[in-house]
């Protein structure tokens, strides 16, 4: 299994296909497999595009440190960038694919290295990241079956699930007033842009749509579907066909 290692960490990635490069950042709680694994194995994207999904440090087969751990968030870009700079030597600029977190660190990327990023994909996107992200040994571990799927309406993970909305929306608030910066540098991104939201989503609450869609560029497109915050999984055939005709449209690709 591949891995790389950077600053005594151990990263973990999958990589299928040939072809242009299309990079998928999984979500908090999640791995490059619970979260893309329906993409990665789709012979309609494999066949075409060299995909990449790491599992951030902290998630899944990457080093899980202690039993809790504060991760900086410039490690977590810092990885990414290794993987596709130095272990991977990537040629062409990829596109970026980002879920929930994913997402958020999919931006922070494009606005660090905009020469660098062909196109990017948000689901669900959570706009302002932390300073660190923390990370739980025991809920980190890739441990994804059938019958946590079944479970996961529960009446605690609806809890936590609002929690995350609440916090989330108070978050985009804050730093909406507070972090003009960031929201006018998205107004200056270059790159094709798809970003998809549910207006049912439990998680990102409309607000963050709404805020998107105001400091986006005039280029940027938008995918409103009916369903929860795990569309790729959800509905994936839908979202594949959605990423498949987004990147036949690029022009890099």
């Amino acid at each position: 299994m591949p891995y790389f290692t950077r600053d005594g960490y151990q990263v973990f990635y999958e990589e299928v296909g040939e072809g242009p490069p299309v990079v998928f950042i999984h979500g908090y709680l999640g791995s490059s497999r619970s979260h893309w694994g329906k993409q990665l194995d789709d012979p309609k994207l494999n066949s075409k595009y060299n995909l990449i999904a790491p599992d951030l440090r902290g998630f899944a087969k990457s080093s899980l440190g202690k039993f809790v751990e504060k991760n900086k968030t410039t490690d977590l870009l810092l990885d990414i960038d290794y993987l596709l700079n130095e272990v991977l030597k990537l040629k062409m600029k990829p596109v970026l694919i980002g879920y929930s977190v994913g997402a958020a660190l999919c931006m922070e990327h494009c606005l660090e290295n905009p020469e660098n990023v062909s196109g990017l994909v948000l689901l669900g996107p959570r706009p302002f990241l932390h300073k660190t992200t923390r990370s739980w040994n025991f809920l980190a571990k890739e441990k994804r079956t059938e019958e946590k799927k079944k479970s996961a309406s529960s009446f605690t993970w609806s809890i936590v699930k609002r929690f995350q909305k609440a916090f989330t929306y108070l978050a985009t608030v804050i730093q909406k007033r507070r972090n003009k910066d960031y929201l006018q540098q998205l107004e200056e991104l270059k790159v094709p842009i798809l970003m998809i939201y549910s207006l049912k989503d439990t998680v990102t609450p409309r607000l963050v749509f709404d805020t998107m869609k105001e400091y986006f560029p005039d280029h940027a497109q938008y995918y409103v579907y009916d369903g929860d915050h795990g569309f790729a999984n959800e509905y994936t055939e839908e979202f594949n066909d959605l990423l498949l005709e987004f990147l036949s449209k690029i022009e890099d690709y």
